[in-house]
C-alpha cells in the first residue's frame, strides 16, 4: 500500500516540479540587462534551470523520515502529531469518544514516545480505512513536495547567482519557490493531524 501511494505522489511531484521550471525559467534566462545576455548565457541558465528538479530529488532521496518531519513540523523533537495524540488531538476531535477510547487503550500514555508508539499499533489495526489511506496519501504527498520546494528554492537561488543573474531575480525565484514550501508544509501538518485523529476516531467508537 504504502508503495502504490509513493508512486501516485511521485507523479504528482514530478507534475509540481515541471510546472515549476516552466514558470521560473523565463524569469531566469532573461535576468539581467538584454545587452549583456548571450546565446551561452542563455542556454547555460535554461539547461541549469532544467536539471534543477533533478538534482533536488537526488538529495531529498538522502533524507530521513524525522528529517523531513523536522523541516514540515519546524520541532526539532517529538515532531509527529503521533507525539501528542493522546495529550492533544485526541481531546480537540469532537469524533473521538475518549471513554471508548480510553476502555481501549488503558490510560492514555504521556511521555510523547509512548503516545506514537500507542497511536502506531491503533494505526496499523485501521490501516486499510479509506478515510485513514487518504489522509496518508495527502500527507505524504504534501511533506515530500515541502521538501522539494525548499531543496528547490536554495538551489534556483544558488543557480541564479552563479549564472550571472541579478540578486533581484534570485531573491524572487527564492521567495516563490518558499513560500510554495510554507504552504505545503502547513498543509502536511494539517493532514497528518487529521490522519491521527482519523485513527483515533475509528477506535473511539462505541461497540
Amino acid at each position: 500500500m504504502a508503495t502504490d501511494i509513493k508512486a501516485q505522489n511521485a507523479r504528482w511531484l514530478w507534475i509540481v516540479m515541471v510546472v515549476d521550471v516552466v514558470a521560473l525559467i523565463p524569469l531566469v534566462v532573461t535576468s539581467g540587462s538584454f545587452d549583456e545576455l548571450s546565446v551561452f548565457k542563455i542556454l547555460t541558465r535554461g539547461a541549469a534551470a532544467t536539471v534543477a528538479p533533478v538534482i533536488v530529488l537526488l538529495l531529498t532521496s538522502l533524507l530521513t523520515a524525522d528529517v523531513k518531519a523536522v523541516v514540515v513540523f519546524w520541532r526539532i523533537r517529538d515532531m509527529l502529531p503521533g507525539h501528542r495524540a493522546f495529550s492533544i488531538y485526541a481531546h480537540r476531535d469532537s469524533r473521538i469518544n475518549l471513554v471508548e477510547l480510553r476502555r481501549k487503550v488503558g490510560e492514555f500514555p504521556v511521555l510523547p514516545r509512548d503516545q506514537n508508539a500507542a497511536w502506531y499499533g491503533l494505526y496499523k489495526a485501521v490501516v486499510e480505512d479509506p478515510g485513514v489511506m487518504q489522509s496518508l496519501r495527502n500527507y505524504l504527498l504534501f511533506r515530500d513536495l515541502s521538501i522539494l520546494s525548499l531543496m528547490l528554492s536554495i538551489v534556483a537561488l544558488i543557480i541564479t547567482l552563479v549564472t550571472g543573474g541579478t540578486i533581484m531575480t534570485a531573491m524572487t525565484v527564492f521567495g516563490l519557490l518558499f513560500a510554495q514550501y510554507v504552504l505545503s508544509a502547513i498543509a502536511a501538518r494539517n493532514n497528518g493531524i487529521r490522519l491521527v485523529t482519523n485513527v483515533l476516531a475509528l477506535h473511539g467508537v462505541a461497540q
